[in-house]
């Protein structure tokens, strides 16, 4: 029987988190990237969560294209600019870099092509990205809450199978990026209720290494906890045709 009585509605601040990943620099999509930059002005998240905004594209094992090798030092610079930007913008927040396969690069490059270089101090990774300087934290995952973000380490066909291979490997709520795709899975256990997104990209959608439309979409992702609690509600915010919707705002790059 419906018994409206009942129901009780109230208002209670949010914790909000943030995650803007697989950015790829310098082969970002700049439209989608202003986007989600605007999107943190108005979203004010208490946490931001990065991976993936270096590409060490130069570094990388596989045969590369002479055209789309850029400047290694032009790649740190954008990255730095990018940081420089979110830390203005986001004065207060806590802001997180993940560990990840494209950041890893460097570190096995090192080790294979320049071992006798590795201990220098400015080519660790803290150093060399200057996260000090822009407060930015480095964690290879971050537990927030029994919420876990991590790049990810897993890639199926179809959105929302990634996430899906997550949660079922780590069981547990989460996010992750690296499919570069907009997905979320859900599951109710013994345990409890689960959710595990994949939160997209912020690079460009049409690389030249792939035929056709690539399966990739623009997007970020938000954990809105309540303020003192573990409940939250967890989804990704699509950017389609450069806009982003969220609450009664429509963010857009014009």
């Amino acid at each position: 029987m419906i018994k409206r009585n009942r129901i009780k509605i109230a208002n209670g601040k949010r914790l909000n988190v943030v995650k803007l990943n697989d950015i790829h620099f310098p082969f970002a999509d700049y439209k989608a990237v202003n986007v989600a930059l605007a999107a943190c002005r108005v979203i004010k998240p208490q946490i931001i969560v990065l991976d993936e905004i270096h590409d060490f594209y130069s570094l990388s094992r596989f045969d590369k294209d002479p055209k789309r090798i850029a400047s290694l030092q032009e790649e740190l610079d954008e990255a730095t600019e990018f940081l420089r930007e979110l830390r203005t913008d986001n004065k207060k927040a806590r802001i997180i870099l993940m560990d990840s396969n494209h950041l890893r690069r460097l570190r096995k490059y090192l080790w294979s092509k320049a071992p006798g270089l590795s201990s220098l101090r400015s080519l660790r990774l803290k150093e060399l990205l200057e996260l000090e300087k822009w407060d930015v934290e480095y964690k290879d995952v971050f537990m927030f809450r029994d919420f876990l973000f991590k790049h990810g380490d897993i890639i199926r066909k179809f959105a929302a199978y990634t996430a899906k291979g997550e949660h079922e490997k780590e069981g547990v709520s989460g996010m992750s990026g690296h499919s570069h795709r907009i997905g979320q899975h859900y599951s109710r256990k013994r345990g409890g209720f689960y959710t595990w997104i994949e939160s997209g990209c912020l690079c460009d959608l049409n690389p030249e290494y792939i035929e056709g439309v690539s399966d990739w979409q623009h997007a970020i992702g938000l954990v809105s906890f309540k303020w003192s609690s573990k409940h939250f509600v967890a989804y990704p915010i699509p950017i389609v045709d450069y806009q982003l919707l969220w609450a009664d705002k429509t963010i857009l790059y014009k």
